[in-house]
């Protein structure tokens, strides 16, 4: 049970960097989707494997712009994904906030990026709210008849998740990202609870 004790979070605002002049005269770099997307070769490609990716690790914090300010979030055969945070949370599941390197023969050949820009506490009210603990999160699933008898919490995560996706503008909410293993299904299935709510909004993703 994570511990939120002193964790206060607000909702917030970023908009789409637009990479056009990074990419401008530098023929490793392309654009796509109005310039939010950035394609990228890595022309002395870096080693990765399961157990070390420390290289790409490196690669990021040197390499990519403000790489620093993404985070590893999956592992999978062909790809490692990188997720942007804020303030050292993750943007949960966003396709306008990460960083998706291609993986070759154990090596990484190019990746895409994308990411939110401009990132602030929205304007008005709502000051920083006392997170609610991960077991609140749950119960609410359950309460809300989400999580049944015999499913397993598989992994529970707070960060920021976008309820309102403009074409530009998204607005973030702190949520709890909770992934469930429903008793005899086979995927998981994933869940945002609203994490600033003592009676949260549940989305079923």
């Amino acid at each position: 049970n994570k511990s939120v004790k002193g964790i206060q979070l607000e909702q917030i605002t970023g908009r789409s960097k637009d990479f056009s002049s990074k990419a401008k005269g530098d023929s490793d770099l392309t654009t796509s989707d109005g310039g939010k997307l950035l394609n990228a070769n890595i022309s002395q490609s870096v080693k990765v494997s399961d157990n070390n990716l420390k290289d790409l690790k490196d690669y990021v914090n040197k390499r990519v712009f403000k790489g620093s300010e993404y985070q590893l979030s999956e592992i999978s055969s062909g790809s490692v994904k990188y997720e942007q945070t804020y303030d050292n949370f993750p943007i949960l599941n966003n396709s306008k906030a990460m960083l998706n390197f291609n993986i070759e023969d154990n090596k990484a050949t190019s990746y895409k990026q994308s990411m939110m820009d401009d990132i602030k506490p929205t304007d008005g009210a709502d000051k920083k709210h006392q997170v609610i603990g991960v077991r609140k999160a749950i119960e609410a699933l359950y309460y809300n008849r989400y999580l049944k008898k015999g499913d397993e919490v598989i992994n529970a995560r707070l960060g920021y998740y976008s309820v309102v996706n403009e074409t530009n503008v998204q607005l973030l909410q702190p949520n709890w990202e909770i992934k469930v293993k429903h008793d005899g299904k086979d995927k998981t299935n994933t869940y945002y609870v609203e994490a600033t709510n003592n009676n949260p909004k549940i989305i079923n993703h």
